[in-house]
Parts: structure tokens; C-alpha cells; sequence
């Protein structure tokens, strides 16, 4: 299954991520806001790149297509499109992709953390057992 999250930019260079035309805002499930992310990212470094070269930036349309398992509810492959407009230079098209190959949420689940949960109750065991 393919789920898409589409990246704009909105008012007051608002970056705004929507999946099935909706916005996806922090009432959503936390998993698709995590989704979000990624493409978030690619639009704030795709946003600093076009400014730094006095680039407009507002019809740069990025789309996050995802490889989506719906019996393991995990994410197989992330590609991350950008739709630059005609008058775009060219000569900064591989540039691009590199600038948003930098965003650290890609390069985090790329380098997966580790996890573990722990609780003020554990704490209280740890210090039991130091003493």
C-alpha cells in the first residue's frame, strides 16, 4: 500500500505537510505526525537552499511517497519527490537532492536509535539494589 504526504509552503513560509488533502497537524495520529517529518525536514533544508540563491521557493511542491505495510503498520521505503518549477535552474538539480540528503530526521532513521522504556519506578528499584 503507498501513502502519500504531500509538503507545501504555506502562508508566512509556514511549512504545511497534508496527507488526503487534509492538513496533518498534532490531532492526527502521533504516527503520521512522525511520517511528516521526514518530508518536513526535506522542505526546510529544500526552503534554505532556494533562499541562500534568491530562489522563490513557494511553487516547490514536495511529496513524501511512502511503502506502507498495513499488517506490520511498518514503513518499507520512503522516496521523497520534488516537484521544482519550470523556471527552477536546472544546473541545481543534483544540488538539491544533496541538500535534503543532509536532513537529520532521514539520517536518524537511516541510524536507528535505541529504545528503552523506563519509569520513576525504576529508579526507586536501582537505588534499593545500589544500597
Amino acid at each position: 500500500m503507498s501513502l502519500n504526504i504531500d509538503i507545501r509552503f504555506g502562508m508566512n513560509d509556514r511549512i504545511v505537510p497534508y496527507m488526503n488533502g487534509k492538513e496533518i497537524t498534532m490531532d492526527d495520529s502521533p504516527f503520521v505526525v512522525f511520517l511528516a517529518t521526514a518530508g518536513m525536514c526535506s522542505a526546510v533544508f529544500v526552503k534554505a537552499f532556494a533562499q541562500q540563491r534568491g530562489l522563490d521557493h513557494n511553487d516547490i511542491i514536495i511529496t513524501q511517497k511512502m511503502d506502507y505495510n498495513q499488517f506490520t503498520n511498518h514503513i518499507s521505503a520512503i522516496d521523497i519527490h520534488i516537484e521544482l518549477p519550470e523556471n527552477f535552474p536546472a544546473k541545481y538539480n543534483n544540488a538539491i537532492k544533496k541538500v535534503v540528503n543532509q536532513c537529520p530526521v532521514k539520517q536518524h532513521l537511516i541510524d536507528v536509535p535505541t529504545f528503552e522504556v523506563i519509569t520513576n519506578f525504576d529508579s526507586a528499584e536501582e537505588k534499593k539494589i545500589a544500597v
